[in-house]
């Protein structure tokens, strides 16, 4: 049964790769090692999203960039379309690579950009609603109006609108005494 596992584990770091590549190198260990981290936490998150909502694999080997993400179901998501992944960050190095190598040509560079869109660009919704949710009203013929106190009843209403107004003439009022003082 281990060597299953081992050969199971295997084939989901063999097929988990990004489409763009870089030399791991070419990034310091560190940066790539807070990317696996990522990938890491990225990996339960996606799989929450489809049942049973488990992970049996999440692994991520900072010094060759190979990463495993295979769902409870059996089934591996696709990473590549989720920001803070492998091939996310793959992705934006890649593109980065790309812009120095334009030197100071900004077409090249802006193609580089425009050619690789990184990280979300549209991730498939697996636990979408079909239908939209019944929202509940309590009173469906109540309506609201942009009159302070247009919806009170009795002395409540009647004393808000009289305490703005007496509210606003205490204001002028004490704007022309600051001024007759001076």
């Amino acid at each position: 049964m281990v060597a299953l596992r081992t050969v199971l584990a295997a084939s989901v770091l063999a097929v988990a790769s990004a489409d763009l590549t870089i030399d791991p190198n070419s990034v310091p260990l560190l940066q790539r090692e807070g990317w696996c981290e990522d990938q890491r936490r990225t990996c339960p998150i996606i799989c929450q999203q489809v049942e049973p909502r488990t992970t049996k694999i999440n692994t991520c080997d900072a010094k060759t960039l190979q990463y495993g993400c295979l769902c409870g179901n059996n089934l591996q998501p696709n990473v590549s379309e989720y920001s803070l992944s492998i091939p996310y960050y793959v992705c934006r190095a890649y593109v980065q690579q790309c812009q120095t190598a334009c030197k100071n040509n900004n077409i090249c560079q802006s193609n580089c950009v425009e050619q690789h869109p990184c990280g979300a660009t549209n991730p498939t919704r697996v636990n979408k609603t079909e239908k939209p949710a019944a929202s509940h009203t309590s009173d469906p013929s109540q309506t609201f109006s942009d009159v302070p106190g247009a919806n009170k009843n009795g002395a409540a209403g009647v004393l808000e609108t009289a305490g703005r107004s007496y509210g606003l003439a205490v204001v002028f009022f004490s704007m022309f005494a600051g001024f007759a003082m001076l």
